[in-house]
């Protein structure tokens, strides 16, 4: 029951997408993957899935690698800083909406934070939505900081159960510190890392409200994404059987990228998994 709940949306999408009609509502015509083709051909989606891979990969380097060295500083907190444990909730519980006015301000080119603090340096700060690189930038970090809490909680738990004498055992082999944590406390944990990157990945690549929100897919379709082109297709354009295809593609490529996660943690396994 459950799986057939699941699986409905999926097998309507994939239905849906093989018609297309003038108009919502109007007579559909069987048109087979005649909407995948136009998608493929048209330079602008090309570019939409490029821009998409530029999004994900710089949200997944930065989120992973911010994870990591978070969860490792948290798993050492003692005493009284345990509270801080909890705090790394919070962004995750503030709306994606709600993050990019919130990160919209913080770079605004006239009295943003980002460029109050470069000015201090004599750096004069740069036009953030202006610039299509920057813009990027921007929802990059906007978009981590809405996710990062999740992957650093899945890490954290993995590294709580890692048993105290293997780290003491490395320390007498003379393994402290970055050492330490690369041959031992990672591949450790490796599973753990392998769910946050997935987590982190769905989210990112599905997430509409802080790059919609921040910049509207511009400047230029510098930051128009599928979940962009999918919003637009929707619900401006009308064209519901060419979004219903956007959805299948973006669920394949969500597979694939599952699949290719799992498939390098499996060469780290270390016995967790099953």
């Amino acid at each position: 029951m459950v799986c057939a709940l699941l699986a409905f949306p999926v097998v309507y999408a994939a239905w849906g997408s093989l018609f297309n009609s003038d108009r919502i509502g109007g007579p559909q015509e069987f048109v087979g993957i005649q909407q995948y083709v136009d998608l493929f051909t048209d330079p602008r989606f090309v570019r939409t899935i490029n821009t998409t891979a530029v999004f994900v990969g710089g949200c997944l380097i930065l989120g992973i690698s911010l994870a990591l060295i978070f969860a490792f500083a948290l798993n050492r907190a003692i005493g009284g800083l345990r509270f801080l444990r909890g705090l790394t909730i919070i962004p995750y519980v503030v709306s994606g909406v709600a993050a990019a006015v919130m990160f919209r301000l913080v770079f605004n080119e006239d009295f943003g934070w980002v460029n109050r603090t470069l000015g201090l340096f004599g750096i004069e700060g740069p036009s953030w939505f202006v610039s299509p690189t920057l813009a990027m930038v921007a929802v990059i970090v906007a978009q981590v900081w809405t996710d990062l809490p999740l992957a650093i909680l899945l890490i954290l738990g993995g590294l709580q159960t890692v048993d105290p004498a293997l780290l003491d055992a490395a320390d007498v082999d003379g393994a402290t510190g970055w050492k330490r944590a690369w041959r031992v406390s990672i591949p450790l944990v490796t599973p753990q890392i392998v769910l946050a990157t997935v987590w982190f990945s769905y989210s990112v690549l599905t997430a509409l409200g802080v790059v919609l929100a921040m910049t509207g897919g511009g400047p230029v379709r510098a930051t128009r994404t599928l979940p962009v082109e999918l919003y637009t297709a929707a619900f401006k354009d009308f064209e519901t059987h060419k979004a219903l295809a956007i959805v299948i593609v973006v669920l394949g490529i969500n597979a694939l990228l599952t699949l290719a996660y799992v498939g390098i943690g499996r060469r780290y396994d270390v016995g967790s998994w099953t």
